[in-house]
């Protein structure tokens, strides 16, 4: 199996609130996932919509996450902060440098 990227382009209405939530998250990931966890970076696009971008060990961890963590009682700081979803996608790593 390879890794499997996720990248979620959102609307906020208080990215300060949202990153106050991030490390919240980050530790229920690394808890419940484990090394299926691998890394995330959290940005801001200049038009103030946010990027999340998480590295998953595969695609199955990747998409169980998905379906799990928007719903958990432990994520909803971070979820609620998030407004209109833009995009959501995995993908497939090729290659990492």
């Amino acid at each position: 199996m390879s890794a499997t990227i996720e990248y979620v382009r959102f609307e906020t209405d208080d990215p300060t609130a949202l990153t106050a939530h991030r490390e919240e998250l980050i530790a229920l990931l690394k808890e419940r996932y484990g090394d299926g966890f691998q890394g995330a970076h959290l940005a801001r696009f200049d038009d103030g919509t946010v990027l999340d971008f998480i590295v998953w060990s595969s695609a199955a961890v990747a998409e169980r996450a998905a379906k799990e963590m928007p719903s958990d009682p432990g994520a909803q700081g971070f979820f609620s902060r998030i407004g209109t979803v833009h995009e959501m996608r995995h993908a497939q790593v090729l290659h990492t440098a």
